[in-house]
């Protein structure tokens, strides 16, 4: 009884995001030319790599003049729970109840919102952690490419290699000049082609194109589904400074802060964490 109810709730979220109201939570949009689908393998502990990473699908969505990269599960999750927040606890539930352990991650493990605008030449990115919303704006940066004369063949397209320092790591990126958009996962971009495959030289993080397409689209914007001030607006230094403390703490010591709960102070040494964000130019404490 619990399966039907389950797929219940899936076919009637599944109709309310087939026909969204965009007009609504979109802004700043634009209609999309173009939509990638990445696999997104992320190594969680590098101590034990065969066995601690993630993956996603993650969607990169390309206007003329902006784009956005989310999960695929997140920007799903988060349409049902706006539209239809009464189906969305329902999955919740039942999630739970079949697992436990994972039932949080219901719109994936990649939680980011990343928006280039490419006239301003600016990035912003929101996320969410430490129970915050998080938000910051920062100048596009470009990557300084070194193109090789490598070439394979992805998802049916021949592609060139590049190499470059980035934010903190060294990246390796497969470009395909026969799709003529200078854009890429993540923060990736500036290559006279779409960056069909990439991974920084540790193995960290790997993304792989899966499907593109090019019709059926929807718009490219600011995808807001929680109320404008519910984001914490801070700059990008904020940003990291806020996520390492959130990483290297203890859940316990931020729902007892958050709850106004006060007990002894306790002696046990911060959390270790051994992985990184994709991204590590920020100051590390």
């Amino acid at each position: 009884m619990k399966a039907k109810i389950f797929v219940i709730v899936i076919l009637k979220a599944a109709i309310c995001i087939a026909s969204p109201p965009d007009n609504l939570y979109v802004k700043d949009r634009e209609d999309a030319i173009l939509e990638v689908i990445y696999n997104r393998k992320a190594i969680t502990d590098t101590t034990r790599r065969e066995e601690s990473f993630t993956i996603d699908d993650i969607m990169l969505r390309i206007g003329k003049t902006k784009s956005l990269f989310c999960g695929v599960k997140k920007l799903w999750a988060d349409s049902i729970s706006t539209v239809d927040f009464v189906s969305y606890s329902y999955m919740l539930r039942a999630t739970y109840e079949k697992d436990k352990d994972n039932f949080f991650f219901l719109g994936g493990r990649y939680w980011s919102y990343i928006y280039k605008d490419l006239l301003n030449k600016e990035v912003t990115e929101c996320d969410y952690f430490d129970m915050t919303h998080w938000r910051y704006k920062e100048e596009m940066k470009i990557p300084s490419w070194n193109i090789s004369d490598s070439i394979t063949n992805i998802a049916g397209y021949e592609c060139l290699m590049a190499t470059a320092y980035f934010k903190g790591r060294r990246w390796v990126a497969w470009f395909s000049p026969e799709i003529p958009i200078s854009d890429g996962p993540w923060k990736l971009c500036g290559l006279p082609g779409l960056i069909l495959s990439a991974y920084d030289d540790a193995r960290d993080y790997e993304f792989t194109v899966k499907s593109i397409r090019t019709s059926g689209l929807g718009l490219v914007g600011f995808m807001y589904y929680r109320p404008e001030e519910d984001y914490v607006t801070v700059t990008r230094e904020k940003f990291f400074k806020s996520w390492q403390k959130y990483k290297h703490g203890r859940a316990s010591d931020r729902i007892k802060a958050a709850y106004g709960i006060t007990t002894p102070a306790l002696s046990s040494p911060k959390k270790t964490v051994h992985y990184d964000r994709e991204e590590t130019d920020y100051e590390h404490n």
